[in-house]
């Protein structure tokens, strides 16, 4: 009997895993924009509520509802659009400051600092000014109090202590997270692995971008030039995906892309792809030459396609299946 309950465990594990696979198919795409204003980077808030985005050229941050409603601009400034991350509790967003120095002299040097925005557009200074520093990656205290990561000689600005903290009782489901205990950063000649420390490991020598953690904290997907990889989060077991752009996670082991082509000023055509890691099988799943589709993203609960369309800079969904 015992044996029997196990190996019927087994399978209903093993159902369960086969039911999270893709196989792909999308259907039912709808516009969630509209106007002059074009846009890009969509990313759902963690709850799935609520849709995060930038214009193209990352100088404004945007929310909307995931149904397109409500929609309206939180925040303005060079770059700040660029890998912006929402906090576990839906409630701010992390962006990036970017200053020039030296005003319209021609000498000087780029500042740049982390924010956290609210939904009501109000801003606290998450650490202090640096030359370099990239976007960066929320933590959580086991108190629910809110910080980043930063590497390990950036100063973390007093005014954090104006966040409010973690709601009580997800405290321990968000802390447990592995997106709150490693992030990455990639400074055009390596990829970094950042723990909760602020410790920084070189994990990859060449022009990573776009790097994205597993589910299970123990892989990261990125692009090395045109290609996807995937590889162990400290540096081991490299595998070459294929030609593509701005990976996304689906689940433990696939990932979205997309796959674009350009003259070198501008995008001619792009897909969006499916890719079994383990498998390393890769599936189209877009095919429409007039839409040029790029940076997918899968909802939280896994059944919708986040995407933003080069041609008409508009962000859409599907369902995804």
């Amino acid at each position: 009997m015992k044996k029997f309950l196990l190996l019927a465990m087994a399978y209903l594990v093993a159902q369960t895993m086969y039911a999270q696979q893709k196989q792909g198919s999308i259907t039912n795409v709808r516009k969630l924009t509209s106007g002059s204003e074009q846009y890009e980077a969509p990313r759902w808030s963690p709850d799935g509520s609520m849709i995060s985005f930038t214009n193209r050229g990352f100088d404004n941050l945007y929310v909307m509802n995931a149904d397109g409603s409500a929609r309206a601009r939180l925040a303005e400034g060079s770059g700040i659009g660029y890998l912006h991350r929402w906090s576990a509790d839906n409630n701010e967003i992390l962006v990036r400051d970017t200053r020039w120095t030296g005003g319209e002299t021609g000498v000087g040097s780029h500042l740049h600092a982390i924010l956290a925005v609210d939904l009501n557009g109000e801003v606290v200074k998450m650490t202090e000014d640096a030359e370099y520093l990239q976007p960066s990656s929320w933590r959580y205290t086991p108190s629910g109090l809110k910080k980043v990561t930063a590497p390990a000689d950036i100063q973390i600005a007093a005014s954090t202590k104006k966040l409010k903290s973690l709601p009580a009782k997800r405290v321990k489901s968000i802390t447990a997270d592995p997106a709150s205990q490693i992030s990455f950063e990639c400074d055009g000649e390596s990829l970094w692995a950042i723990d909760a420390s602020g410790a920084r490991k070189s994990i990859f020598t060449g022009m990573a971008a776009c790097p994205a953690l597993s589910p299970d904290g123990k892989r990261v997907a990125f692009c090395d030039v045109d290609d996807v990889v995937v590889m162990n989060i400290d540096g081991t077991s490299k595998k070459v995906i294929g030609r593509g752009f701005n990976p996304s996670w689906v689940n433990g082991s696939q990932i979205v892309f997309e796959r674009t082509e350009d003259d070198g000023h501008t995008y001619l055509s792009g897909e969006l792809f499916l890719a079994d890691v383990a498998a390393g099988s890769v599936k189209q799943i877009t095919n429409t030459p007039g839409m040029i589709e790029m940076y997918p993203t899968v909802s939280p609960d896994g059944n919708t396609l986040l995407f933003s369309s080069f041609v008409d800079g508009q962000i859409y969904v599907a369902d995804f299946k």
